[in-house]
C-alpha cells in the first residue's frame, strides 16, 4: 500500500540544500531587480528579462510546493497520531504568527512610505530649486562669454590703431595691447597666423597656455565668427580673426573662478538628470511597486519556510529523547542521542543526557578495561622502543638498569654489557658525580654531552636524563642516550662554509675602489695627464682599501666573524660623501644627484663599516641602471622632522619583484647571476648594530628602487 508520509520524506531537502535555494532565490530576486530599473543598459533585449522573471516566478512556485509537502505532512502525521506531531505542530503555529504578523505590517508600511518619498521627490519645491538654479547658471556663462567677445573686438581696435597699411607692427601692437590688458581681466594674449607662429605674446613667454587651432576652428574663424571654450578648470579662451590683416589670428584667455566654474557645470549636470529621472518617474514607481511585491511574496514563504525548520530542530531532538529513553530500559546503552545540529539550550540537555549513559556503561567495563591498560602498555612501550634510534634505559631510584631497548647495544658496538638489575653507574663510573648532584637538585631534566671512542672512533653522545616523579617522589629515571656525531660535524661544515663565502663577500667590496683607482692612474700615464695630487689621491685609495682588506681578514681568522665595530662620534654626511665622490669621478655616463643639507650632520659610527654599507648600496644602484638608456642614481642625507637622519640612494633601473623585498635580506639570497647573497644581509646587520634600520622599496612615481636609512639623531 502506498505510504504518503514515507514518500514525502524521501523527497526532503537537507540542510545545506535549502540555505543554498535561499541564497539562489535572493541571487535571482536581486538580478532582476537591477534589470529592471529604468534605462539599464544591461539589458536590451526584453526577453533576458523575462528569463529572470521566469526564474522567479519558477523559484515561488517551489517554495509554495515545499511549503505544501510541510503542511500535508503535518496533517498525516497528526491523522496517524504521533506524539511528536502535536508538539511540532505548536511550534510550526508559533513560529510562523512570529514570522507573519511583523512582514505583513512591514510590507504595509514600506509601501505607504515609497509612495510618500517618491512625491517629494518630484515635487515642486525641489523642481523650481533645480529650474532657477540652472537659469542662473546659464546667465552668469553667457554674461562671461559676452564679456569674452566684447574683449576679442577692443583688442581687435587696438591692433587697428597700431597697424599701418595693414601691416603687423609687433612692436606699436605689444605696447598698446599691453596697456590695455593690464585694464582687463585677461591671462594671455596671443597673435598668430594660420601656420601656428606666434608673432606676439603677453603675460605668457613660454606660451604654456597657447594651442593651435584645429582646421575646423579655423573654418568657423575665418567666418568673423568668436570661437569660445574652456581652457582649462579655472579659465576660459576665445580664437578670433583678425579680418584686416591677412592669415593673422588671434588667442585671448581669462581666468575665472574655479569654485564657481565647478559649480555652474555641476548645476547643469544636476538639471539635466534631473529632468530625465523626472520624466520616468512613473516607470520607476511602477517597476519598484512590482519588484516589492515579488520581493514580500518571497520574504513571507521563506519566512515561512524558517518557521517550519526551527520547529522541527526543536521537536526533533525532544522526539529523540524519548526513544533514546526507552531504548535504554532495555539494556541498549549505545541509544545515545545525536548533539549535532542542535541549539545550544539543547545541546547542553542531550550532553547532559549522554553524559550519564556513558558513565553507567563505564562503570559495567571498568575492570575489563583495567586488565587489557596495562597489557597494552606494556606492548606500546616495547613498541615504541624497538623502533628508536635512540639508546633508552629505565632505571629504579637506586640506578639499577629496569629495562632498555636493543639500539643501546648497537651504539656502544657491545663494549658495554648491559643487564637487567645491574648498577648503570657500575657500567659510567665517570658519571657518578654527575648522577648524584642530580639525584640531589630540584631539576627534572639533565642533559650533557659525553665523547666515547670506540674501536679507536671517537663519538660524541647527547645524553638525556629524566626523573620520574609520584606524589612528589623519584621513582626512577630514564636515560636517553644518541649518537650526535654526524650532525656536529654537519653544523662545524655548515659554519665555516658561511664564514667562508662571508669572508670572500667582504674582500670583494674594497677591490671595487681598488680595480678603479688602478685603471685611472692606467689611464692618466696613457694621456700623460696627471699629477702629484692626483696620483698620490688614488694611490692612498688603494692602501687604504688594501689595509681595509687586511683588517677583515684578520678579525675573520681571530673571531670568524664581522670586525668589531669602533663607534665614536663622526661626519655622517663626509662619509657618504666620500662613497658618493668615489663611484661618481668612475661612471660618467650615469647621471649623479647628491643632496646634502648645509650644516653636516655627525652620528656615533664605526666609518669603516658604514663607508662598506654605503659603498655597498651605491654599487648595487649603479649595476641597476647601466644596462639602460637615461640612467640616474640620486644620493641624499638630511634630517626629518622627528629627528630622524635618513639616507636615500634612489636608482631608475630595472627594480625588483614586489615578492622579493620581503627574502632580499636573507642570507644567500641574490638576483644577481654571480652574487653570494651576502652584501645586503651583512649591510642590515651593520646598520642594526648601529641602531638604524634599512628597508628596500620599489619607486613610486618612476621605475627603480630606494635603498633607505633611517637613524635616531640622538646626538
Amino acid at each position: 500500500m502506498f505510504d504518503l508520509s514515507k514518500f514525502l520524506k524521501s523527497i526532503h531537502l537537507t540542510k545545506v540544500s535549502f540555505y543554498f535555494l535561499i541564497f539562489l532565490i535572493l541571487i535571482s530576486f536581486s538580478i532582476t531587480f537591477y534589470l529592471m530599473l529604468p534605462n539599464n543598459d544591461l539589458v536590451k533585449n526584453p526577453q533576458r528579462l523575462q528569463y529572470f522573471l521566469l526564474a522567479d516566478v519558477i523559484f515561488v512556485i517551489l517554495l509554495i510546493s515545499i511549503i505544501i509537502r510541510q503542511i500535508v505532512l503535518i496533517l498525516v502525521r497528526r491523522k496517524k497520531s504521533y506524539d511528536e506531531s502535536r508538539l511540532y505542530i505548536k511550534f510550526v503555529n508559533l513560529f510562523i504568527a512570529m514570522a507573519l504578523g511583523p512582514a505583513i505590517g512591514l510590507v504595509i508600511i514600506t509601501s505607504l512610505f515609497f509612495n510618500l518619498e517618491l512625491r517629494t521627490w518630484y515635487g515642486d519645491a525641489v523642481r523650481d530649486a533645480v529650474v532657477n538654479s540652472n537659469i542662473v547658471a546659464k546667465n552668469y556663462e553667457n554674461e562671461i562669454q559676452a564679456e569674452l567677445i566684447s574683449d576679442t573686438q577692443l583688442i581687435m581696435r587696438e591692433v587697428l590703431l597700431s597697424s599701418k597699411n595693414n601691416e603687423v607692427n609687433i612692436v606699436n601692437i605689444q605696447k598698446a595691447l599691453s596697456e590695455f590688458i593690464n585694464l582687463r581681466t585677461i591671462s594671455s594674449i596671443y597673435i598668430f597666423n594660420n601656420d601656428g607662429n606666434i608673432f606676439l605674446s603677453l603675460k605668457d613667454r613660454e606660451n604654456i597656455n597657447f594651442f593651435n587651432p584645429e582646421s575646423k576652428i579655423y573654418e568657423i574663424l575665418d567666418q568673423n565668427q568668436v570661437y569660445i571654450f574652456q581652457l582649462n578648470k579655472n579659465s576660459i579662451a576665445a580664437y578670433k580673426k583678425i579680418n584686416f590683416l591677412d592669415n593673422v589670428y588671434m588667442q585671448v584667455n581669462r581666468e575665472l573662478n574655479e569654485n564657481i566654474w565647478d559649480h555652474i557645470g555641476a548645476t547643469k549636470e544636476a538639471y539635466r538628470i534631473y529632468t530625465i529621472k523626472e520624466e520616468e518617474s512613473s516607470g520607476v514607481q511602477v517597476t519598484y511597486s512590482m519588484i516589492f511585491v515579488l520581493f514580500s511574496i518571497c520574504f513571507i514563504l521563506i519566512a515561512i519556510l524558517i518557521g517550519f525548520n526551527l520547529a522541527s530542530n526543536l521537536s526533533k531532538p525532544i522526539t529523540n529523547l524519548i526513544n533514546s529513553a526507552n531504548k535504554i530500559s532495555d539494556g541498549d546503552f549505545d541509544a545515545k542521542v545525536s548533539e549535532t545540529d542542535q541549539f545550544d539550550e539543547i545541546k547542553i540537555l542531550l550532553s547532559s543526557y549522554n553524559k550519564m549513559i556513558s558513565e553507567i556503561e563505564n562503570k559495567q567495563n571498568e575492570l575489563v578495561a583495567k586488565s587489557n591498560e596495562d597489557e597494552e602498555k606494556r606492548i606500546f612501550i616495547e613498541a615504541i622502543l624497538s623502533l628508536l634510534t635512540i639508546g633508552v634505559i629505565s632505571l629504579d631510584k637506586n640506578f639499577n638498569i629496569i629495562l632498555f631497548n636493543k639500539t643501546i647495544l648497537k651504539l656502544f658496538k657491545n663494549t658495554k654489557n648491559f643487564k637487567i638489575k645491574d648498577n648503570f653507574l657500575n657500567i659510567f663510573p665517570e658519571w657518578r658525580e654527575i648522577f648524584d648532584n642530580f639525584k640531589i637538585s630540584k631539576k627534572i631534566l639533565l642533559n650533557f654531552q659525553y665523547d666515547f671512542n670506540i674501536f679507536d672512533d671517537q663519538r660524541n653522545f647527547n645524553i638525556r636524563v629524566i626523573k620520574e616523579i609520584s606524589e612528589g617522589e623519584v621513582e626512577g629515571y630514564v636515560v636517553a642516550l644518541d649518537d650526535a656525531t654526524s650532525l656536529i660535524l654537519a653544523e662545524k661544515h655548515a659554519a665555516w662554509s658561511d664564514i667562508a663565502r662571508k669572508i670572500a663577500h667582504e674582500v670583494k667590496n674594497p677591490l671595487t675602489p681598488i680595480k678603479l683607482s688602478a685603471e685611472r692612474i692606467e689611464k692618466k700615464f696613457i694621456e700623460n695627464n696627471y699629477s702629484k695630487d692626483e696620483i698620490s689621491t688614488l694611490t692612498k685609495t688603494i692602501s687604504r682599501q688594501v689595509d681595509d682588506i687586511g683588517k677583515l681578514v684578520d678579525e675573520f681568522s681571530s673571531f670568524a666573524r664581522m670586525p668589531q665595530a669602533e663607534i665614536k662620534l663622526d661626519n655622517l654626511s663626509q662619509c657618504l660623501e666620500n662613497a658618493y665622490q668615489l663611484y661618481y669621478n668612475s661612471n660618467k655616463n650615469i647621471k649623479f644627484t647628491y643632496f646634502k643639507p648645509k650644516n653636516d650632520i655627525y652620528y656615533q659610527f664605526d666609518n669603516l663599516q658604514i663607508s662598506r654599507c654605503f659603498n655597498n648600496l651605491i654599487k648595487n644602484a649603479i649595476e641597476a641602471v647601466e644596462k639602460i638608456p637615461n640612467p640616474s642614481v640620486e644620493v641624499k642625507i638630511y634630517n626629518n622632522n622627528n629627528n630622524k637622519i635618513i639616507v636615500e640612494i634612489k636608482d631608475n633601473g630595472i627594480g625588483i619583484d614586489e615578492k622579493m623585498i620581503s627574502k632580499i635580506f636573507e642570507p644567500y639570497f641574490t638576483t644577481k647571476s654571480k652574487g653570494t647573497g651576502l652584501g645586503l644581509s651583512i649591510v642590515k646587520r651593520i646598520i642594526e648594530d648601529h641602531g638604524g634600520k634599512i628597508k628596500i622599496e620599489k619607486n613610486k612615481n618612476m621605475a627603480g628602487t630606494t635603498s633607505l636609512i633611517i637613524f635616531d639623531n640622538n646626538v
